[in-house]
């Protein structure tokens, strides 16, 4: 990363200067890592990034910048919302695998639609027993199997995630058979998630009273 123009000393984000507190405009095509001057890659040390985030936060925050001239508030503005996406998207495990495969050449979502093999016979098994809980009562037994549906759910979650890490670290070469492997298994991790965020909606509704 560039020196800053103003002071002359090394920078960390391109958003701003820590050393003497001046705002850049970042180049659109700046990358989530690189607000936090960091490397691309599929491990991350949360506590560290969040740490980087506060950082560029009191750099960047629309508070600081109140009394400030138009131009200057507005930036401080974007600049805080391009930290605050990136920091989404890195600390959200399907966004940051979704960019490293498409920032390493692999297939985009709409590019790559199927699943593991081995995981599609398991969710033919959830699709029926979800379509059942759907079709009953809340209290009924079939809405009662939700909890042992969710701890399966849980499961291969936790499975899918450590065979996305297996593609993804290392980072593969571009064009690598990895990070089509990496977009099936980011397929299923989203199935997982809807079929997760469906069983919590079919909790939440109450049983009738007697």
């Amino acid at each position: 990363m560039s020196a800053c123009p103003r002071c002359g000393a090394e920078r960390t984000t391109p958003l701003a200067c820590e050393a003497c507190g001046v705002l850049f405009r970042p180049d659109d095509d700046a990358t989530p890592f690189e607000v936090f001057g960091l490397q691309p890659s599929w491990s991350l040390d949360r506590a560290a990034l969040r740490k980087r985030l506060l950082g560029v936060t009191r750099l960047t925050h629309p508070d600081f910048f109140a009394g400030a001239q138009a131009d200057q508030r507005e930036l401080a503005e974007r600049n805080s919302a391009v930290a605050n996406e990136a920091y989404e998207t890195l600390t959200d495990d399907l966004a940051r695998a979704d960019w490293l495969v498409t920032w390493r050449g692999g297939p985009r979502e709409g590019q790559l639609r199927d699943m593991p093999q081995a995981f599609l016979m398991e969710v033919l098994e959830w699709n029926e027993a979800l379509d059942e809980a759907r079709a009953s009562a809340p209290g009924s037994p079939e809405r009662g199997r939700l909890d042992a549906l969710r701890g399966e759910l849980d499961a291969a979650r936790g499975a899918a995630l450590a065979r996305l890490a297996g593609h993804l670290e290392p980072l593969p070469d571009e064009g690598s058979e990895a990070l089509a492997a990496a977009r099936r298994e980011l397929n299923a991790l989203r199935y997982v998630r809807r079929a997760l965020d469906q069983i919590e909606a079919l909790r939440l509704e109450r049983a009738p009273r007697n």
